[in-house]
């Protein structure tokens, strides 16, 4: 697996878009007439994120498009195939009558979801013009270690992040508000196993197909169920402050889905709720112990459940 030589200047668009065309040069370069597929799941945005803020992702992401047309889909270069990261509760949040599958509406509540939307619509094209297949993955609402701490987002992350450091968890969802929860080394194998299933309907078919799948673990959970899980892993309840946010109204209650798309993809087991949130919490602690978070030394305050305590080693993969 080709990895760029270093990171990407996100927060610097035409720096960005050198560091994309460049890398795409180098993994031509790297492969040459072998076959070859991308994943574009990138991105920092949020359902609280507003329209300027979304600009310069869909900026990214036409950039990234052109560059890997220009280095590889010419003629004499492999096969090729794509898929997009986009968002399930972003695309669907309006539609009303989950649980949400392939064929449902598409009604986004927030900027978030249109930009996402219209990332899709950008990659249909994309596939088209270059006869690339596509794969279009809707994905329910990933976790798992490593996740961005500084960002306020991601319930099972924000959970045991603020209960071990001592700090109240602002919660501005009813407690039966659910979700679907995909750990992100099962979101990982399944965009693997899609684009394999993808470029398995592309040998059989005249044209470049484009396909859109919801990935994710179908188990509905809910954030109550998500606080006792915690509770029942570290023998300790979450403190939990009730608030309000102007984002809340970008949040609805039931966010279940379904897919009927390749449904055998869905066969391979998934990581539990205990397991990923143990992952979370030995990831949250790996990186307290090496100084990387403020007021740290409250989480060995008790003397108990430190690292070496607890069962279970966090996983490399990583959810953004």
């Amino acid at each position: 697996m080709w990895h760029p030589p270093q990171g990407f200047s996100w927060d610097c668009p035409p720096v960005l878009d050198r560091e994309l065309t460049t890398a795409c040069q180098a993994f031509a370069a790297e492969i040459g007439r072998s076959s070859w597929q991308i994943a574009w799941c990138a991105g920092s945005s949020t359902v609280g994120s507003e329209s300027s803020d979304l600009d310069h992702e869909m900026t990214a992401f036409t950039h990234l498009l052109t560059s890997v047309a220009d280095a590889l889909c010419r003629p004499g270069r492999g096969s090729g195939a794509m898929f997009f990261a986009s968002s399930a509760g972003g695309v669907y949040a309006g539609a009303g009558n989950p649980p949400f599958d392939e064929d449902s509406p598409v009604a986004p509540i927030a900027p978030y979801g249109w930009n996402k939307l219209a990332q899709e619509s950008l990659a249909r094209s994309w596939c088209s013009e270059t006869a690339t297949p596509l794969l279009i993955g809707r994905l329910s609402n990933l976790y798992g270690p490593a996740q961005n701490l500084s960002k306020n987002q991601g319930l099972i992350t924000q959970v045991c992040l603020r209960a071990l450091v001592r700090q109240p968890l602002n919660l501005y969802v009813p407690l039966d508000t659910i979700r679907d929860y995909l750990f992100a080394d099962d979101a990982g194998k399944l965009v693997a196993d899609g684009l394999f299933r993808l470029r398995l309907e592309a040998s059989e078919s005249a044209t470049a197909p484009a396909v859109v799948k919801v990935l994710a673990s179908h188990r509905s959970t809910t954030v109550a169920t998500v606080l006792a899980q915690f509770r029942w892993i570290m023998k300790r309840p979450v403190n939990v402050m009730i608030a309000s946010s102007p984002n809340a109204r970008r949040q609805v209650r039931d966010l279940r889905v379904a897919s009927h798309v390749w449904p055998e993809l869905d066969q391979r087991p998934t990581t539990t709720l205990s397991a990923g949130m143990q992952s979370v919490i030995n990831s949250i602690l790996g990186e307290a112990g090496k100084g990387r978070i403020r007021a740290h030394a409250t989480l060995w305050a008790v003397g108990q459940n430190r690292p070496d305590d607890l069962t279970g080693r966090a996983s490399g993969a990583v959810a953004r």
